[in-house]
């Protein structure tokens, strides 16, 4: 029994040592060896020897999978240094493991580390950034939160605005010269603001159907924010549109094939030679790498003659390369090499090529028009592989609406259409309407507004000169007459009085929309840009950690980052509305 198991160990250490220490699976093996005698600074040997650039795609998520583990492993021993080398490992294959930095983040805090490693978030960004699924999402997140936080934030103006005035509004409306109250003004009032209920859904359509109705009470500073702010809105549609846009041209199957193919998946003869140019050279790198090379080469060469692409030039030289055929791997390196003298892999691999030739006098003559070859003849000994297009190459398919070719009119003419089917911009019609048919309906809107002093409602036909005063608040502050004296101090506390509760109330509501008080100081438009700025950060930072934790079960440090900053900005703008003096509705 003891020959048996002392048979099956050596078998074991075989397998581990047949593998030549340039196969990731045969390090993969020793490292596992190793863990189970502790030897651990040989568990690192072995990790450092894994060549993340020559790991096919197919195999890096295996890979990566068993490193993770290993990983996991080593940080709930408490060996942190350990779990770090084999998350950093995983990072080096592919930017689609970019969520590893929150467990280094991790790490960071066990360690004993009170602070956020900018490092480590702007690392993990960058990663993101380049993998094609997580920066889409980081993108279509933002574009729809700058449009929604808009919407929002002129929502909350409106509905400051219908408090302020709604009360001016009713009283022309509904109260006659004699103070008697009409029933049928009351439905038609209704009627008016309450009909997108009946035909509508959703609260879009009120922002604009309010400020349109109550257009006349603003004052001038209102009137230009709003117009300022619509503006803006604008701008937000068409970048929204765009962004609509982008989500359609993302599931749209033509380029669901593209990410098929950038990603590794092998098509049958007959679907692969309907490719265009460019895609046809995307499969061909995914045969290349499965040792496919006949097929390969078949689909490179039918590519047409007049599509000039680096990648395909590497990788017909490369296949010559390895059939020995080296005059033809040379011409094909040379043609990659006027498109772009300067690649590494390019001019190794050339140069290895024109040493396998033989041909001093060949040599000499590319190295005059390529000094660079010459750096390269002391130190080349193996054929380096060439790497497939940057996630960018999916970014261009999707904004070409899957095309090889970007076409600006096309794009543009996307956008219109997404453009002109925002409701938004109807609603934005209506509001157009509203500010130019509103007083032709009811003339008598508009015909009342607010003391300055006692916030009273008066007519303005009753109020004196220019002075927007009651006559109780006109004879007791515009008239100096010692005999309102005592009348005039009480009445000034009465007001303080009640500007003091006004003044409480938008500060209580200040903690559900911050800088609302600004509002009152006739700041309205610094309102808006810090109260969208507020909203869009606090709204990426939760939506966007929603929808990553329902896709990758983590959330990337910057949107965490992102909303410490909201919160941040949150007390900031709180601090700065209630700076100076306030002067009431």
């Amino acid at each position: 029994m003891k020959n048996k198991w002392l048979f099956i160990f050596l078998l074991f250490l075989t397998a581990v040592f047949i593998f030549p220490d340039e196969n990731p699976w045969g390090n993969l093996k020793k490292i596992h060896f190793y863990d189970s005698v502790k030897k651990y600074d040989k568990v690192l040997e072995n990790l450092e020897r894994i060549d993340c650039e020559r790991i096919k795609r197919e195999e890096k998520a295996k890979i990566a999978l068993d490193l993770i583990k290993f990983g996991d492993y080593y940080f709930s021993e408490g060996k942190y240094e350990i779990a770090e080398a084999f998350y950093r490992k995983v990072l080096c294959l592919s930017p689609e493991y970019w969520y590893l930095y929150n467990k280094l983040e991790t790490i960071e805090r066990a360690k004993g580390s009170s602070f956020i490693s900018f490092k480590n978030v702007f690392r993990q960004l960058g990663l993101m950034l380049k993998d094609f699924k997580s920066s889409f999402l980081l993108f279509n997140g933002f574009f729809n939160m700058v449009f929604y936080a808009g919407l929002f934030v002129f929502f909350l103006f409106s509905i400051i605005l219908f408090i302020r005035y709604f009360k001016l509004a009713c009283n022309d409306l509904l109260i006659d010269t004699y103070g008697n109250f009409l029933m049928k003004k009351l439905v038609v009032t209704i009627l008016v603001l309450l009909w997108p209920l009946l035909v509508l859904s959703g609260w879009m359509i009120y922002p604009f159907l309010i400020t349109g109705f109550l257009w006349v009470y603003l004052n001038e500073n209102e009137k230009k924010s709003i117009s300022y702010f619509l503006i803006l809105l604008v701008v937000f549609i068409a970048l929204y549109g765009m962004n609509l846009m982008l989500e359609k041209s993302a599931s749209d199957e033509n380029f669901k094939t593209i990410q098929k193919v950038y990603k590794g998946h092998l098509f049958e003869r007959e679907d692969y030679q309907k490719f265009d140019n460019e895609l046809k050279v995307a499969q061909a790198f995914s045969y290349y790498e499965n040792k496919q090379y006949g097929a390969a080469l078949e689909i490179l060469l039918s590519t047409s003659e007049a599509y000039r692409n680096k990648l395909k030039y590497d990788l017909i030289g490369n296949i010559y390369y390895k059939s020995a055929d080296y005059n033809e791997s040379i011409n094909y390196y040379n043609e990659s090499l006027r498109l772009d003298d300067k690649d590494n892999i390019t001019l190794n691999n050339f140069t290895l090529s024109l040493l396998k030739n033989g041909d001093e006098s060949v040599f000499s003559s590319y190295a005059q028009r390529y000094p660079d070859i010459n750096n390269y003849k002391k130190t080349v000994s193996i054929l380096k592989e060439v790497k497939i297009y940057p996630a960018s190459f999916l970014w261009k398919r999707l904004l070409s609406f899957s095309s090889d070719h970007f076409r600006l009119g096309r794009f543009l003419r996307g956008m219109l259409i997404e453009f002109m089917k925002c409701p938004i911009i109807y609603y934005i019609m209506v509001f157009i309407i509203y500010i130019f048919g509103i007083k032709k309906f009811s003339p008598v809107l508009g015909g009342s507004t607010y003391c300055t002093k006692c916030s009273k409602i008066i007519k303005k036909a009753s109020i004196h000169k220019s002075y927007k005063l009651c006559d109780e608040c006109y004879q007791l502050f515009m008239i100096k007459d010692v005999i309102f004296l005592e009348a005039k101090i009480l009445k000034e506390k009465e007001l303080r009085k009640k500007f003091n509760k006004k003044y409480a109330i938008g500060l209580i509501f200040s903690f559900l929309i911050p800088g609302l008080t600004l509002n009152f100081k006739e700041r309205n438009r610094l309102f808006i840009l810090l109260s969208m700025l507020f909203y869009l950060l606090l709204g990426f930072s939760f939506i966007g950690a929603f929808i990553f934790t329902e896709i990758f079960l983590t959330v990337p440090m910057i949107l965490n980052l992102i909303g410490i900053l909201a919160f941040i900005f949150y007390f900031l703008i709180n601090l700065f509305s209630v700076l100076g003096g306030y002067d009431g509705f």
